[in-house]
């Protein structure tokens, strides 16, 4: 009997422990998402109307995307499909004041990139597209007019454009500043310096929907701001409610495709050791938007890189809610 080679038996076991770590890190065996538990002093999922007819409507600005593999931004994706990632802005019309959410990549953005050590450069690459304030600048309104810019958080692809709107008010939590390290995908470059002009958010305690914190932005119940676990220390998602009567709940990356709330499912977990604060109230939120989507099916979630929700809506000059 012929006895199997060590440099077999190691080329083998080789092959089975990198097959093994790359399911690993896929996202088997996946995460389980914890049942949804409601948050002291919220009693209800349906989200509540405006006061009166609404006026808004808003745009996304699409100012980057990537090519990627399914299984490398929802766990259990495809590892035979490619899916689009953008990198998007969303530009809100209100009668009593206009306003970005996000603006994505800006005119900086090939130098920012480079302070990413090489492992980081290659998860992340992208192909720029216009950016935000070059949009708006093009179809007649000067970034000089944009007057507040809130972010869902400051992560590099994010906040990229930040220092693109000098006169802006800035708004994200305080809690964005706490550990900004370029391992966990920040920039510092592009929110540091004594020019930016900080106007830190801060939550009430009114319930609002399944959220026990909200800002009512204008009194009027269209644009509603909540805060959302996990994904960073101070994640911040935005309820629109538009003009011809739909709600749009802008979510950031809690998840970065909209399957992972509907379908109960986090990030691949490789994705997760990079990007994501804190699995555990992570995978609760996502409970929670399951929940609320469950309990108002009409509800219309964009998560901000999920490219297929966005293009189906329209991008920049289109205008979603008229």
């Amino acid at each position: 009997m012929k006895l199997i080679s060590k440099t077999k038996v190691l080329l083998t076991l080789s092959l089975v422990s990198v097959s093994i770590f790359f399911l690993y890190f896929l996202g088997y065996p996946k995460e389980t998402i914890p049942s949804y538990s409601p948050e002291e002093n919220t009693n209800t999922a349906n989200i509540p109307k405006p006061n009166g007819k609404s006026n808004l409507v808003f745009s996304i600005l699409k100012t980057g995307e990537a090519k990627t593999l399914e299984g490398f931004v929802i766990e259990g994706g495809s590892v035979f499909k490619t899916v689009t990632v953008a990198h998007s802005a969303f530009y809100i019309q209100h009668p009593k004041g206009n306003f970005l959410f996000d603006t994505g990549l800006g005119t900086k953005v090939k130098e920012q990139f480079q302070v990413f050590p090489l492992y980081l450069k290659l998860l992340m690459d992208y192909k720029p597209f216009q950016t935000a304030n070059e949009q708006l600048e093009s179809n007649g309104i000067a970034p000089t007019s944009i007057q507040d810019v809130f972010f869902s958080h400051l992560h590099w692809d994010h906040a990229s454009g930040l220092k693109d709107f000098p006169l802006a008010n800035i708004h994200s939590l305080p809690d964005e500043l706490n550990h900004p390290k370029i391992e966990l995908g920040y920039i510092p470059s592009q929110f540091d310096g004594d020019s930016i002009k900080w106007s830190h958010l801060k939550f009430s305690n009114k319930p609002y929907a399944s959220y026990a914190k909200s800002i009512d932005w204008y009194g009027d119940g269209t644009v509603v701001f909540v805060p959302m676990k996990g994904h960073s220390e101070g994640s911040v998602g935005l309820f629109l409610h538009t003009a011809n009567g739909e709600v749009f709940f802008l979510t950031g990356d809690i998840v970065w495709r909209k399957e992972g709330f509907t379908e109960s499912k986090h990030k691949p977990r490789g994705a997760r050791w990079i990007v994501d604060f804190d699995t555990a109230s992570l995978g609760e939120e996502i409970a929670r938007v399951h929940h609320l989507i469950q309990n108002n099916p009409k509800l219309q979630i964009i998560p901000a890189h999920d490219h297929d929700v966005q293009s189906a809506l329209g991008f920049y000059p289109a205008v979603v809610g008229k």
